[in-house]
């Protein structure tokens, strides 16, 4: 028969293991937050520039060829494919951890 004290024991061991386990997800939902914030501050910055090029009428080429403009949707670009990676890594976690 199993004493309290393995009782307690195996107890404390499968909350810290449960905590571990929630700090994990919590950490990888976390970065998700993060890379999308930095998606919509990047997309605002963006979004700026477009509109000032547009109203100050400094716009004589394409969009996409201000220096700026490139650079930018580059940055969303890799923080879009970071994000997918990131909510897969979530995904993935959540599912062995069931």
């Amino acid at each position: 028969m199993e004493s309290l004290w393995e009782k307690v024991k195996k107890g404390i061991m499968l909350a810290a293991e449960r905590t571990d386990e929630l700090t994990k997800m919590g950490k990888l939902k976390l970065d998700i937050i993060g890379t999308h914030h930095t998606i919509e501050r990047n997309l605002g910055e963006l979004g700026g520039i477009v509109y000032e090029l547009i109203k100050t009428g400094r716009r004589k080429k394409p969009l996409i060829d201000d220096e700026n403009v490139a650079k930018l949707i580059k940055t969303i670009k890799c923080l879009e494919k970071e994000l997918s990676k990131e909510k897969k890594n979530l995904t993935n976690y959540l599912r062995n951890h069931k």
